[in-house]
């Protein structure tokens, strides 16, 4: 083989080398930005499993409805978003900021006004709260847990009830 073919053969080898790199590039790239648009931006907060035994845990010794703490009943999910006493509303959906229930739990100064008397809720319980909130603040629970009687809607009897 001469030198100029030689040399022809070095260049043409070098630029279809080169072009195979910045094809395989591209194409890498093009599949990260596809991977990167399908990723969830924030997973679905769920009331039942993530919100529920929060309030569980920290408010519904007091704010039921035997004791009603500031008239505020949070075993019920519509009077949970009602509020109590303040007749703040308690749960804004989409709106963190206006929602009482936020203002109430939330840290000034290292403390909170709830619960009264106990451990403030963890921050990141209460950024679970605000990302709840933010979302919509739906209730996903099942039927199976939502309250079935109500003063309207009392139990029924077949038989007197043994005491």
């Amino acid at each position: 083989m001469s030198r100029l073919h030689l040399s022809r053969f070095l260049v043409a080898s070098w630029i279809c080398s080169l072009a195979l790199l910045l094809g395989a590039t591209a194409i890498t790239t093009q599949a990260a930005d596809k991977k990167d648009k399908a990723a969830p931006t924030a997973r679905k907060i769920s009331y039942d499993k993530d919100i529920r035994p929060i309030f569980q845990t920290h408010c519904q010794g007091c704010h039921q409805p035997s004791k009603k703490g500031g008239d505020y009943v949070m075993t019920d999910f519509s009077l949970l978003l009602k509020g109590g006493e303040s007749e703040e509303t308690a749960i804004v959906a989409h709106k963190p900021d206006e929602s009482y229930l936020i203002h109430r739990i939330s840290k000034t100064d290292g403390a909170a006004e709830m619960p009264q008397g106990k451990k403030p809720l963890a921050d990141s319980e209460i950024d679970l709260i605000r990302q709840w909130i933010t979302q919509g603040a739906g209730n996903d629970s099942p039927a199976s847990t939502r309250l079935r009687y109500s003063p309207e809607n009392p139990p029924v009897y077949v038989a007197a009830p043994i005491i």
